[in-house]
């Protein structure tokens, strides 16, 4: 509730304590405080994220044929603004969020987070086998995915074809040589989508992450990605 009205810890617990309803439904006589909301998030397993897409993807039977890969930057906003100001300092940490969506139901299959700047071809090997459980038939990625060991992993470990353009350099790779004739580009245009929903997150939820520690703020960022679905599974 707090990441989907985009509220911190106080607001929150403001709200809850002027909502005698919500109090009801939550089944509490009071709203908690504060610094136990933030325990109980800094406390929060990380697999859980994934284990409750997978229960989401899983209900509404969803069976992804197209899959989109790309990457995006949160920022923090527990610098102090004074002091960037007078210093001329601009706080260049992010957070580098990696998702993996079905471009048909526009849900978030895979997501990761970490401290940035982190290219994506990071992400993509780890990304890519979080897919296999699904047996999509095509993976969508931008040039900066073209790589020989991305095209053997979507090829050869979950069995699909990949559409990633090749990057005017390319000298060798058998999968790359193999592009020239599997490349589609009325699949390959449907990439737009996963830049979309990054664009959904930030504008709902903020592209500003408030967490102080590097580790809060990836599970922040995370976080958004899962109320991202929740919201969407309420509309499907």
């Amino acid at each position: 509730m707090k990441t989907y009205l985009n509220l911190t810890y106080r607001e929150i617990v403001e709200f809850i304590s002027f909502s005698d309803r919500l109090q009801k439904y939550l089944k509490i006589r009071s709203a908690p405080n504060h610094s136990t909301l933030q325990k109980f998030f800094k406390r929060m397993p990380t697999d859980m994220f994934e284990r409750i897409t997978t229960q989401i993807i899983s209900h509404l039977e969803i069976r992804p044929k197209l899959v989109a890969l790309d990457g995006s930057g949160f920022t923090s906003d527990y610098a102090d603004k004074y002091y960037s100001k007078i210093r001329s300092h601009d706080v260049k940490n992010f957070t580098k969020c990696h998702i993996a969506i079905d471009v048909d139901s526009r849900m978030i299959l895979y997501s990761q987070a970490v401290k940035g700047p982190r290219h994506d071809v990071k992400f993509a090997i780890a990304s890519i086998r979080g897919l296999k459980k699904y047996n999509p038939q095509f993976i969508i990625a931008d040039k900066a995915y073209d790589t020989n060991a991305i095209r053997t992993c979507i090829n050869e470990e979950i069995k699909a074809s990949d559409q990633i353009p090749l990057k005017s350099n390319f000298r060798h790779g058998w999968y790359r040589r193999l592009s020239i004739k599997t490349f589609k580009k009325e699949i390959y245009s449907r990439r737009n989508n996963v830049e979309s929903i990054f664009s959904v997150i930030k504008r709902k939820y903020s592209g500003i992450n408030k967490s102080k520690s590097t580790r809060l703020q990836n599970k922040e960022t995370r976080l958004k990605t899962l109320v991202y679905n929740i919201d969407l599974s309420t509309k499907i």
